[in-house]
């Protein structure tokens, strides 16, 4: 897996190879990643990587100029690589790893983000609850986005905070924010 911009851009990381595991594609990541990009500036912005993995999408914020990142992974050995890259990157000021279950972590911060960033497992079915605490625990700063990626199965729709979906297949990234945003 690679970086695909900023000042990280074309740097390598790892991640277990495993089915817990799913890294985000460079064509959903670039695709994300040009949505942000056209509605906000990642310079300063603070960011939480949900679900972490492989902590590509937070180490993609990095590399684009984002203050700061949360990882937050339960799976002790994709933690571990999470680890590896921030040491790699040499992102240790900038990098906070937390190992532990998302929902737990999400109902105990007191922190807010410009970014949250979540890919669950497609077994995952807290959704609305995820969703949920996110918003009543007001996580996401006015200007934000939370960025969730999930199978085509998935429909958020008629959520109060839905802003639009881009189509990858079977993957589907959803935005949503808390300030009415331009659909694209």
């Amino acid at each position: 897996m690679r970086i695909i911009a900023g000042k990280f851009r074309s740097r390598r990381l790892k991640t277990i190879d495993s089915t817990i595991v799913r890294p985000t594609t460079d064509r959903a990541r670039q695709t994300i990643f040009d949505v942000l990009s056209a509605r906000m500036n990642f310079e300063n912005a603070r960011a939480l990587d949900c679900f972490a993995g492989s902590g590509l999408l937070g180490f993609e914020a990095l590399s684009r100029g984002a203050e700061a990142v949360t990882f937050v992974e339960q799976n002790a050995q994709a933690a571990r690589h999470i680890l590896e890259s921030i040491r790699l990157l040499k992102v240790e000021s900038q990098a906070e790893l937390r190992v532990t279950d998302v929902m737990r972590f999400i109902a105990e911060t007191t922190e807010r983000y410009h970014l949250i960033f979540a890919d669950p497992p497609y077994d995952f079915r807290l959704y609305d609850k995820f969703l949920r605490k996110i918003f009543e625990r007001n996580l996401i700063l006015p200007e934000g986005y939370l960025v969730l990626e999930h199978h085509a199965r998935e429909k958020f729709e008629t959520s109060e905070h839905f802003r639009f979906h881009k189509n990858f297949g079977a993957t589907v990234v959803s935005f949503f924010a808390i300030e009415d945003a331009k659909a694209s």
